[in-house]
């Protein structure tokens, strides 16, 4: 954080939820000298109590976007509506802060992403997947091997084993943050994906799934869930031309020829509301890039269609 901005608050104004009532992104936000709610919009909402003074309430969210203060947008509230939230803000000059999920289509995200990118300003959402430490241990061996293209990769992931089933089972509702991961590693394109959903009975949400992601430039990711981990199998397997990666516990084992080496994830992972106020304020690279948010969601997509349809769905 540079002198000139370490009292100079980023203005934030919240749309699609009330910033008082202690849940959602405003609950999240760290304030002080960082961020500053300035404004918001009961639009669509009950007006609240205990508003605290000085802090105006816009009955309209156009309003809003002409409150000179504001220069993040947080975009809560109704699924439907984010993308015309999040599009009409950046228009207005103001970067937006959606939260998860980002659109309720890859397409919607797709307008936003493509809005911010033509405006010059940022789209983003917290993504917090990323900073598990398996996939912060890789990503470090990765770059300090210097290995070229990863060219294959088994994913096998299993939920903790005190969170409850996923009502809609864990395909709709917990695969999209393992193939934002597979995107972080392999960033070849996608040709198509076949799911194979693990269910106790037909038409029962699944329990378990498998997905093949055939890669354009050649090779194949795998992304396995299951119901339980077994301690032994690594978190990722990962193949490129020089070396194999095995990854658990946080530790990747890199096996280069007769050599053997360990990486361990490095130091704390970067915060993402630092480096959201480092991109708004010094154009700082985003964390959470809306390019790889949607990325993620048309392979998320895809995956749906596919086991829906039970055959490969073409990206």
């Amino acid at each position: 954080m540079s002198a000139s901005h370490a009292e100079d608050p980023v203005g934030v104004g919240i749309v699609g939820a009330n910033p008082w009532s202690g849940t959602g992104l405003a609950a999240e936000m760290p304030g002080g000298d960082r961020f500053q709610v300035v404004g918001w919009t009961d639009e669509g909402l009950k007006t609240p109590h205990g508003q605290p003074e000085g802090i105006p309430c816009y009955p309209d969210y156009n309003m809003l976007l002409e409150d000179s203060a504001v220069e993040l947008v947080v975009v809560e509230g109704p699924l439907e509506r984010r993308r015309d939230l999040a599009v009409r803000a950046l228009n207005a000059g103001r970067n937006v802060l959606l939260q998860e999920p980002f659109c309720e289509t890859a397409l919607d995200g797709e307008r936003v992403m493509k809005t911010a990118f033509h405006t010059g300003l940022i789209a983003t959402m917290q993504m917090p997947w990323r900073d598990e430490p398996d996939l912060r241990a890789l990503q470090h061996a990765l770059r300090q091997e210097n290995l070229d293209q990863v060219h294959g990769l088994h994913m096998f992931w299993a939920p903790p084993a005190d969170e409850p089933a996923p009502a809609e089972g864990l395909l709709a509702e917990r695969a999209f943050p393992l193939l934002d991961q597979v995107n972080m590693v392999v960033r070849q394109d996608v040709g198509e994906i076949r799911t194979h959903p693990l269910r106790p009975a037909p038409e029962q949400p699944d329990t378990g799934f498998t997905l093949y992601l055939s890669l354009r430039g050649g090779g194949c990711a795998v992304v396995q869930a299951a119901g339980a981990r077994i301690e032994e199998v690594p978190g990722w397997l990962v193949t490129t031309r020089g070396a194999t990666i095995a990854v658990r516990d946080g530790v990747a084992r890199v096996a280069a020829g007769e050599q053997r080496r360990e990486y361990a994830a490095p130091g704390e992972a970067q915060d993402f509301w630092e480096n959201l106020r480092a991109a708004v304020r010094d154009g700082t690279e985003l964390k959470c890039h809306s390019v790889d948010i949607v990325r993620a969601m048309k392979l998320h997509e895809a995956a749906l269609e596919s086991a829906e349809t039970g055959r490969a769905a073409v990206i």
